[in-house]
């Protein structure tokens, strides 16, 4: 098992478990829980480079329309049915 799994899980459950067994207050815990989990997971700062990428569909070659072509739910007929 990884090291870092390790202290990542110890860091994050003594604390959690020992504020829930003194408190018996899960309103503590949760909090605790989020901060601890916070705390674990910037301690090991692993040299992975995130990147960020969008997906482009291209140019529209139909830059006159505003993407709706006739779509906005109306079958042709008026308001009042006709």
């Amino acid at each position: 098992m990884d090291k870092k799994l390790v202290y990542k899980i110890l860091i994050i459950a003594i604390p959690t478990y020992a504020l829930a067994i003194s408190t018996q207050a899960m309103v503590f815990t949760m909090p605790m829980l989020a901060i601890t989990t916070l705390i674990a997971t910037n301690i090991f700062k692993d040299n992975e480079d995130v990147e960020n990428r969008v997906e482009q569909d291209g140019v529209n070659p139909d830059s006159n329309t505003d993407g709706m072509d006739g779509m906005d739910g109306m079958d042709g007929m008026d308001i009042d049915g006709e």
